[in-house]
C-alpha cells in the first residue's frame, strides 16, 4: 500500500512514523465525519439493508420477517451488520464505520488531486484545497443549496445522477463506494494489484457496483496497453482482476437469476416503473441539475487533459454516455436496473475536487502570497473548517431531535415491548423504520424491497392487499380487508391513523391507541 503519510492533508507534523499518520488520518477523518453530519439510524435505505443482518443477529423478531427470509442483495455487508450487533449488541460502531470510510474518501480524493496538481508544494496549498473540498461536501452546503436552490440541486455538488451518490447522509452498502476512488489512486500510484482489490471490496459489499467496476477495470486495461502495447500484459491483469471479483459475480447471478422469461419481465417492471423510478427511469431524473454537474465533468476533462486520471476519467464518461444512450433507445429495463449512470457518482464528486485543486493551483501560482498572507489564508481555512463543523453538529442534532418527535414514536415503544413471536403488523406506508425500531415482522412496506423475481411479485401482491385496506375509502365495511389479510398471510395486528376513518373497523379489539395512532388485535379471539 502507498504511504498514508505522504499524501495526508496539508502535512501535520506531530511526532515521526506510521503512528502519526494514523493519528492524522483519523483527526481528518473525525473532522469530516462532523461537517459531513450523518443522518441518525435508522433512517433511509438502512430500513433494508440492515435487516438481514439485524435478524440473523437476533433483534426481536425479524428472523420470523417473510422479508429477512428472502435472497440477501448484499450478504457481506449483512454479515458485518450481523456481527457488529450481535458481539456488541450496540449500533454505534455504525456511526464509526461510516467516519472511517469517508475518511478513506478523503485520504483517496487528496492522493489523487496531489498526484495531479502536486498540491504538497506547499502547505497553504493543501490546506485551502481540503477546506474547499470539504466545503463541498459539508452539510451546510447541502442545507443552503437545498433552500436556496431547491431539494433537487441539495446532493448536486458531490453526488451523481438519478438520486445516486458516493456518500449520503447513511451508512449502507452504497458507501463502499469511497473504495472506487481508492482504486483510482492505487491505480495511478503504480499499486495496480491492490487497485484491483480495492475494487472488489466495493462491489463484494455493494453488488450494484459490478458494472461500474468492469467499466474501471476496462480503463485500467487501456491504460496499461498504451503503456506495455503488450496484449499479454492486458490479459494478465484482466485474469488479476476477474478472480477476487468472481464470488460476488457468481453469487449475483446465481441466486437472483430469472426464474422464468415471465416472472422476471414482470418483477423487473414493477422495479422499474412502481418502485424506483426516480433512480431508473431516466425522464424522471433528467433535470437542470444534471445538465450542471454535466458541465462540472466536462470542465474537468478539459483540466485533466494530459493528466494521468485523463484517459481513465475520459473512458468513464464516454461509457457512462453511451449506456445511457442506449438505454433510452431501447427502454431495456434490465440495463435501467444495472443503473449505467451510476459512474457518475465517480465523474461528479471526482470532476469538482479537480476543478477545485486547479483553481488552488492557478490562484496560488500566479498569485505566489508572502508568509505573512500563507499564515493569514491558513488561519482562515481553518476558521472555515471549524465552522462547518459546528453546522454539521448542529445538523445532526436537529435531525435527532426530529426524529425523537415523530408522533409514532409511542406507538412503536409500545410494539417494541409488548410484542410476540408470532405477531405480523400491517402498517401505513409511511412507517418505513417500523421494523427495525420495533424488532416486529410486518406484512410488507413500500420502501424495503427483496430483488428475486418471485419474492418481488410476492411483495408487490402484499402491498396490493395492504393498499385495499388503506387506501380505497370507498369500501363500505373496512373490516374485509382485514379478515383477508388474516385468512392469507395470518396478519396479527393492524396500526392505522386516529384521522384515516376509512380504517377505523369496531369489529376488532383496541390494543392500543394515542392521539396519532391505534393498533388492532386481529388475532382470533377466544
Amino acid at each position: 500500500m502507498p504511504s498514508l503519510k505522504k499524501h495526508m492533508p496539508f502535512h501535520l507534523k506531530i511526532g515521526r512514523g506510521r503512528w502519526t499518520a494514523l493519528g492524522a488520518f483519523l483527526a481528518w477523518t473525525a473532522i469530516f465525519a462532523i461537517l459531513y453530519a450523518q443522518s441518525p439510524l435508522y433512517s433511509s435505505n438502512q430500513n433494508q439493508y440492515f435487516l438481514h443482518g439485524l435478524a440473523r443477529a437476533g433483534l426481536g423478531f425479524l428472523n420470523r420477517d417473510w422479508l429477512a427470509g428472502t435472497a440477501d442483495p448484499t450478504p457481506v455487508f449483512s454479515t458485518l451488520i450481523y456481527l457488529t450487533y450481535a458481539l456488541t449488541h450496540t449500533d454505534l460502531l455504525f456511526y464509526v464505520y461510516y467516519a472511517l470510510l469517508m475518511g478513506v474518501y478523503l485520504f483517496s480524493a487528496y492522493g489523487l488531486m496531489d498526484l495531479l496538481f502536486d498540491l504538497r508544494r506547499s502547505k497553504v496549498r493543501s490546506l485551502l484545497f481540503v477546506a474547499l473540498f470539504l466545503g463541498a461536501h459539508s452539510a451546510a452546503l447541502r442545507y443552503l443549496l437545498s433552500k436556496l436552490v431547491g431539494s433537487s440541486a441539495t446532493f448536486m455538488v458531490e453526488g451523481g445522477v438519478a438520486g445516486q451518490r458516493l456518500l449520503g447522509q447513511v451508512f449502507q452498502p452504497s458507501t463502499f463506494a469511497v473504495f472506487l476512488v481508492l482504486s483510482l489512486y492505487l491505480f495511478l500510484s503504480n499499486r495496480r494489484n491492490w487497485a484491483i482489490l480495492a475494487i472488489a471490496v466495493a462491489a463484494t459489499f455493494h453488488p450494484t457496483y459490478l458494472l461500474c467496476g468492469g467499466l474501471m477495470t476496462l480503463a485500467y486495461l487501456w491504460v496499461i496497453f498504451r503503456k506495455t502495447r503488450q496484449v499479454k500484459a492486458v490479459l494478465l491483469y484482466g485474469l488479476k482482476a476477474l478472480v477476487p471479483i468472481l464470488p460476488i459475480l457468481v453469487y449475483t447471478v446465481v441466486i437472483f437469476r430469472p426464474s422464468n422469461a415471465i416472472v422476471y419481465a414482470e418483477a423487473q417492471h414493477f422495479l422499474v416503473y412502481f418502485r424506483i423510478p426516480p433512480h431508473a427511469l431516466i425522464s424522471q431524473w433528467l433535470n437542470w441539475t444534471v445538465v450542471v454537474q454535466g458541465i462540472f465533468v466536462l470542465a474537468a476533462l478539459a483540466v485533466l487533459y494530459r493528466k494521468s486520471l485523463f484517459p481513465i476519467f475520459a473512458i468513464l464518461t464516454v461509457a457512462t454516455v453511451l449506456l445511457t444512450l442506449v438505454q433510452a433507445a431501447t427502454g431495456s429495463n434490465t440495463l435501467a436496473l444495472l443503473f449505467p449512470w451510476r459512474v457518475s457518482i465517480l465523474l461528479v464528486p471526482l470532476g469538482v475536487s479537480a476543478l477545485l485543486a486547479d483553481l488552488v493551483t492557478r490562484v496560488m501560482d500566479a498569485w505566489q502570497p508572502k508568509p505573512q498572507t500563507t499564515r493569514w489564508l491558513r488561519g482562515l481555512s481553518l476558521i472555515a473548517i471549524s465552522g462547518l463543523m459546528a453546522i454539521g453538529v448542529i445538523r445532526f442534532q436537529i435531525e435527532s431531535a426530529d426524529l425523537r418527535a415523530d408522533p409514532a414514536n409511542p406507538m412503536m415503544n409500545y410494539v417494541a415491548a409488548h410484542k410476540s413471536p408470532g405477531d405480523i403488523y400491517l402498517t401505513p406506508a409511511q412507517l418505513a423504520n417500523f421494523r427495525l425500531v420495533t424488532g416486529a415482522p410486518v406484512l410488507a412496506d413500500f420502501d424495503s424491497i427483496p430483488y428475486r423475481d418471485a419474492d418481488i411479485m410476492n411483495w408487490y401482491e402484499r402491498l396490493q392487499w395492504a393498499s385495499w385496506f388503506y387506501n380505497n375509502t370507498m369500501d363500505r365495511n373496512p373490516c374485509d380487508p382485514l379478515r383477508n389479510l388474516i385468512k392469507k398471510y395470518g396478519v396479527t395486528r393492524a396500526v392505522v391513523e386516529q384521522n384515516a376513518q376509512h380504517t377505523h373497523c369496531s369489529s376488532f379489539p383496541i390494543l392500543y391507541q394515542d392521539a396519532t395512532y391505534r393498533i388492532y388485535d386481529l388475532s382470533p379471539q377466544k
